[in-house]
């Protein structure tokens, strides 16, 4: 087997400094345990084979001309090829950056020229969608680029794109066997791979947009190790007991770093689904037998609403894992049917995912209102009051009182790619993250509890008082008739802001705006939406590409809302 050997010093040590140790780590102590498991084809792949796959490509990378620092971006869906390119590019250094495969061509352009990348991973005609227009414009656009490999499974020689390498033939076995005797090559590949450093960036994940325009935010090793030993502590499944079901998508930080990572951090097998719908994850939940799977609340409710949900076989699962909104407890009672273990955390891709754990065996009730506890031995979290206008962090703020959410230490990310200022916004001085989102801990009495208030960008101050949506949101979602809830701020005249919510009926309940105005007086009176919308049981809320609630979406619906209701006298004056 071909490999660049992880050195023997660092084998009796449980923390290694590159993502890509960890795959050499278990393919020298468990070489023959499944490390990928592809859904699509149903091949596996040993960490054996996949570490000198890995190396392989890599050496392949090199002979491109491929060097460390150098971007590399692709446009692919989970499938085996792009987890061995991306842990090939970490292998020399280069950075990979995986964009979602439902963006438009002027979205492509617009996230590579803020990273100017090197390579493009691109695809061709497809079962998907035909990508050879998309393709044709970067090529006249993005001047950066000098080389495009182009993946058509199963193509014919006039599907490929002038100007084009065919992955396919440039990355088959046969051609990466032939790399086997390039000694001077393998040699220098193993130079480079051991002059690497932890702090070595090796992958960009674009942010999901939901408060703006997405950001690169340039992720290093040992980010991305830490939130790997944070998260394993969590789902609390390892080596070949911990079978993970993939079906987050490649541009989302759930779908590479968080997801698979840790679970190779830990010796675990990854079944990789490309893309998710309902009925693919509950077959091969069926089918491969995982023992934990995760999505945002959005998934769990299309996997519930399939009418043949009740007769898949889902006893492997013994851990799921919702995370990126609020849920209520009849949510957390469904989920409870599911796997016999569950939990929630609190993430961003600026932390490589997750940074937080709900602690085991608690009430649903007490799952409800929190986003876990914290690993103070790996991310440290306070509680500040904002940056200050030198760049220096915020005073930090008792137990119990609300402020912005900040973590510490290396599990924070490098910065925005080429975008400093965006990241002394974000970064204070003293390298503390301000992650965007309103919180408190809360004493629970065996631990500290983080609990969620919101996006500070989305805190309502109505007036003069602070409102955070996520907690108007929880208390409309415990009503018996409703489905799902989502809290704006809206323009107000004289309050500032007012309150203004969506709300979603259950199947076959009757619901009208005045039950929930009524329901709310049982809060403080400035907290009360002054207008409920009902939004159609039919119809999702407006969701981002990663399945959370698009809020941007909804405030531009309740806008044209209040406009209306403006012209009627019946907000404004309420």
């Amino acid at each position: 087997m071909l490999t660049v050997p992880l050195r023997e010093e660092l084998l009796k040590e449980w923390k290694l400094p590159l993502l890509t140790d960890y795959i050499k780590k278990w393919a020298t102590i468990t070489p023959n345990n499944p490390a990928l498991v592809s859904t699509d084809t149903g091949q596996t792949y040993t960490f054996k084979e996949f570490d000198e796959m890995i190396t392989l490509y890599a050496l392949q990378l090199k002979k491109m001309g491929l060097k460390k620092g150098d971007v590399v971006v692709s446009q692919w869906l989970a499938w085996p090829e792009f987890f061995m390119l991306t842990y090939a590019c970490a292998t020399i250094g280069a950075i990979m950056t995986p964009l979602d495969v439902r963006l438009m061509p002027h979205e492509v352009i617009r996230d590579m020229k803020k990273i100017n990348p090197v390579a493009f991973f691109c695809l061709g005609n497809t079962a998907i969608r035909d990508f050879r227009d998309l393709v044709r414009e970067v090529q006249g656009t993005v001047t950066s680029i000098k080389y495009f490999v182009q993946l058509t499974p199963g193509g014919i020689k006039q599907d490929f794109l002038e100007g084009c390498l065919n992955f396919e033939e440039y990355f088959a076995p046969a051609v990466l066997e032939t790399l086997k005797q390039d000694n001077s090559l393998i040699e220098s590949l193993r130079q480079d791979y051991y002059e690497l450093d932890t702090r070595d960036a090796h992958i960009i994940i674009f942010t999901t947009g939901s408060t703006g325009e997405p950001k690169p935010a340039l992720i290093c090793h040992e980010n991305t190790l830490i939130n790997n030993a944070v998260f394993s502590r969590e789902v609390g499944l390892y080596g070949t007991d911990n079978r993970y079901l993939n079906s987050m998508p490649t541009s989302h930080v759930a779908g590479t770093c968080q997801g698979p990572m840790t679970v190779w951090f830990t010796g675990g097998t990854v079944i990789s689904l490309s893309m998710y719908s309902p009925q693919a994850v509950l077959a091969n939940i069926e089918k491969y037998r995982p023992t934990w799977w995760g999505g945002v609340p959005t998934m769990f409710r299309m996997l519930w609403l399939d009418p043949n949900y009740d007769n898949y076989d889902l006893s492997s699962l013994r851990y799921i894992l919702y995370g990126g909104s609020a849920v209520d407890v009849p949510f957390l009672e469904k989920m409870s049917t599911m796997a016999p273990t569950f939990g929630t955390s609190l993430g961003m891709t600026e932390c490589a995912g997750y940074f937080t754990a709900t602690p085991r065996g608690i009430s649903l009730e007490e799952m409800a209102g929190q986003v876990g506890q914290v690993f103070p031995e790996y991310a440290p979290v306070t509680i500040r009051k904002p940056m200050n206008e030198d760049g220096s962090a915020g005073e930090e703020l008792p137990i119990g009182e609300v402020g912005e959410i900040c973590v510490h230490g290396p599990i924070v990310f490098l910065g925005y790619y080429n975008n400093p200022e965006a990241t002394a916004a974000t970064i204070s001085k003293e390298g503390i993250l301000y992650t965007g989102d309103m919180g408190y801990f809360y004493n629970f009495g065996s631990y500290l509890g983080l609990k969620f208030a919101g996006r500070r960008k989305f805190v309502i101050k109505p007036k003069g008082y602070l409102v955070f949506p996520d907690e108007v949101t929880d208390f409309i979602s415990r009503h018996p008739k409703v489905a799902q809830a989502q809290v704006l701020g809206l323009p107000h005249d004289i309050f500032v802001d007012g309150v203004f919510a969506f709300v979603q009926p259950k199947p076959g309940e009757d619901l009208k705006p005045e039950e929930i105005i009524e329901y709310c007086k049982n809060m403080a009176a400035y907290k009360r939406p002054i207008h409920v919308e009902i939004w159609p049981v039919n119809e999702p809320f407006p969701l981002t590409r990663v399945g959370k609630v698009d809020v941007p979406s909804l405030i531009e619906a309740g806008k044209k809302i209040v406009e209306k209701l403006r012209a009627e006298g019946k907000w404004d004056r309420s």
